[in-house]
C-alpha cells in the first residue's frame, strides 16, 4: 500500500468509529424497535388467520346446520 491508500484507510477507520460512537445507540434502538413491530405484526397476522378459519366454521355451520370441514383438535 503506499501511504496515500494508507492515510484513506486509516481515515476512513476513524471516521466510521466515530459515527458508531455518535450513532450507534440510537441504530440499536431503531433496529430493536423494528424487531419489536415485525413481531407484532407476525403474531397478528397469525391470530387473523385463526379468528378467519374460526369465522368460516361458524358461517358454515349457520348455513348448513353441519360444518364441512372436520374440526381439527
Amino acid at each position: 500500500m503506499t501511504l496515500d491508500q494508507l492515510d484513506t484507510a486509516i481515515n476512513a477507520y476513524v471516521w466510521v468509529d466515530a459515527q458508531r460512537a455518535v450513532y450507534g445507540p440510537g441504530l440499536a434502538v431503531a433496529a430493536g424497535l423494528w424487531a419489536v413491530c415485525r413481531t407484532v405484526r407476525a403474531v397478528r397476522r397469525a391470530a387473523d388467520r385463526v379468528r378467519l378459519h374460526l369465522d368460516l366454521q361458524r358461517i358454515e355451520y349457520h348455513a348448513n346446520q353441519t360444518p364441512i370441514r372436520e374440526e381439527k383438535s
